[in-house]
């Protein structure tokens, strides 16, 4: 389990670089967030299927207290489905691009707490979860406590309920999973 943890966070920070790195040289951009999460499969008796995700979003357009940020999404998961007490490995990586709509509220000075949601349309190397398709559909929705130091920075704490699936009645193995997300924004 803790080799799990530990190659998830490894994943999580080199994709997390390279994912950056155009985004700290463009010229148009405003607000760069990415958060980082571990989710523990639920709801499913017959998958066990964990995700390490990583997300990085740009905000691109801010109304009041509504933000939309679009990004791109890198995904992790590990584990098997059983069909008939039969395991079939369902380890796969994805990407795609995704949005995300957040809405945000002051607490107290600096800390703030925000609604997120976002969707994210993924390509795997293989299909996911066994069984299925290898392109599918990610949502995420969420609290989120936020707080903000410096006028260029902030970190945030989630906890994330995911749904995943191909969108199709036929071959779609659909996970439900939870889990923390750690984030952090830095504007330009």
């Amino acid at each position: 389990m803790y080799r799990r943890l530990i190659s998830g966070c490894i994943f999580a920070l080199i994709c997390s670089f390279f994912t950056l790195m155009p985004l700290m040289h463009a010229d148009a951009a405003r607000d760069v967030e990415i958060q980082a999460e571990y989710l523990d499969h639920r709801f499913y008796d017959d998958r066990t299927i964990d995700s390490y995700t990583v997300h990085v979003f740009e905000k691109v357009k801010q109304n009041g207290s509504i933000s939309l940020h679009r990004g791109l999404t890198l995904t992790r998961a590990t584990g098997y489905n059983t069909e008939h007490h039969r395991k079939m490995d369902s380890n796969a990586w994805g990407i795609g691009p995704a949005a995300m709509i957040r809405w945000e509220r002051p607490l107290s000075g600096k800390l703030y707490w925000d609604l997120e949601g976002s969707g994210s349309f993924l390509i795997y190397d293989r299909a996911f979860p066994a069984r299925g398709r290898p392109w599918g559909f990610m949502w995420r929705i969420g609290p989120r406590l936020t707080y903000k130091f410096g006028s260029h920075n902030a970190l945030s704490l989630g906890y994330m309920l995911m749904h995943s699936s191909n969108g199709m009645g036929h071959k779609n193995p659909g996970l439900d999973a939870v889990g923390f997300s750690l984030g952090y924004v830095h504007s330009f």
